[in-house]
């Protein structure tokens, strides 16, 4: 089964370690090498023990030869292996940063570590065979296939660490078994090849299915933060597009889109509570003049002028300021009662009077001025927005047929 991944595009992640950039190919090799680590300390113990059994039936035999010296020479050199790779082990444990580290340097430590406990092992019970009889040889066969067999369980993360440590501990004894030339030899050495052909097979295999659960993993990881980078730009482009499209240009207060919502939101919010809503609509003086004779410029300039002027008479965020249409804006007041709307109408009027804008073609006065229509309603069950908007449109309707430059109320 060939390898998915040398196939995959090899996607990037940030990291807090100074931020580089670590691939999805990096971060698999490190949680192999991170699983070889962890789970050593149990191999550890595995492998003494049963070495510890295989010597002491060795040691026995060998007593009786005065060779014993031979089992303790090579026991005592297996538990020094072994306690060199336990200090690498207790300091790749120490490691500070266990998210990005140098995956391929604790890799060949590793392999390193297994080379020399596959040939203690391996090299030990092929130079002991020829002095045992043959039930202890039998006890030595069954300590190395043991070995090899459970190693699967501990080494089938790493496909080339697993087949040296097979190799440096089958292969002596094998080449030991076809040196004897007789049949029993030949068979047992025929089984030993036949094992190590299933382990290279099996961990194979086995090695492939957890890349690609590992390779799955991270790439799935990487297509949610994609997604989820991908949802936020989404969200963040539509609250933009939001904005533009209930957003007027020019003045940047809401437009006539966001003030029809805005009323049928507040009506649905407030029916049947007898909450009171006044609305405020203000239309600029013969505004067509002021701009044929001032230019657009300046009568674009007034207009946000006129704009930020009735955005500061809210004190609420259920209010809003509006422009409609040309020069005609529109103040939502809920909860606001008719006569302090009239208040806040009055200080408009009163605060662009104030300011003297000159308009020459007016015929309501020499300054820029507003008419006013103001409508207030209680929100009343079965009751409609569009009352309100009839009783407001009408209002304004009267202050401009009475001579502009006035504020009319038409209170329901």
């Amino acid at each position: 089964m060939q390898s998915l991944s040398k196939h995959r595009p090899q996607r990037e992640f940030e990291i807090n370690n100074e931020e580089q950039p670590v691939s999805s190919h990096q971060l698999q090799q490190q949680e192999l090498v991170a699983f070889l680590y962890q789970r050593f300390r149990v191999g550890i113990f595995i492998t003494l023990f049963i070495s510890l059994l295989a010597a002491s039936m060795a040691y026995v035999e060998l007593a009786i030869q005065g060779r014993e010296r031979w089992v303790v020479g090579w026991f005592l050199l297996l538990c020094l292996v072994m306690l060199l790779r336990w200090r690498v082990l207790q300091q790749f444990l120490r490691l500070q940063n266990r998210i990005f580290f140098h995956y391929r340097q604790w890799h060949s430590r590793f392999f390193v570590g297994v080379v020399a406990t596959g040939l203690t092992l391996g090299g030990g019970a092929a130079l002991l065979m020829p002095y045992v009889t043959i039930n202890v040889q039998i006890i030595l066969h069954s300590m190395l296939l043991t070995m090899c067999a459970g190693a699967i369980a501990y080494l089938s993360t790493s496909f080339h660490i697993y087949i040296s440590y097979m190799l440096t501990i089958m292969l002596p004894v094998t080449i030991w078994l076809f040196l004897q030339n007789n049949s029993v030899s030949y068979v047992l050495s025929c089984l030993y090849l036949f094992f190590m052909v299933a382990g290279w097979v099996s961990v194979k295999r086995m090695n492939q299915l957890v890349r690609d659960a590992l390779y799955y993993r991270y790439d799935n990881e990487a297509l949610i933060e994609d997604l989820q980078r991908l949802l936020q730009s989404v969200s963040q482009s539509n609250k933009a597009l939001e904005k533009i499209s209930t957003t007027d240009e020019l003045t940047g207060i809401s437009n006539y889109r966001a003030f029809r919502v805005q009323l049928e939101d507040t009506w649905r919010q407030f029916e049947g509570n007898n909450v009171q809503v006044s609305l405020i609509k203000l239309n600029v003086d013969y505004f067509h003049e002021f701009n044929i004779h001032y230019g657009q410029e300046t009568a674009d300039h007034y207009l946000r002028q006129i704009a930020a002027m009735l955005n500061q008479q809210l004190s609420h965020q259920s209010q809003m300021v509006a422009r409609l249409h040309g020069a005609e804006f529109a103040i939502l007041l809920p909860g606001v009662s008719c006569e302090n709307a009239r208040q806040i109408a009055h200080n408009v009027m009163r605060e662009l009077a104030q300011q003297k804008i000159e308009h020459a073609k007016s015929p309501a006065g020499p300054y820029l001025s507003l008419s006013v229509g103001l409508g207030s309603q209680v929100v009343s069950p079965g009751s409609s927005s569009r009352e309100l908007l009839v009783r407001v449109d009408t209002a304004l309707k009267l202050a401009s047929e009475r001579g502009r430059n006035r504020l009319e109320v038409l209170e329901g």
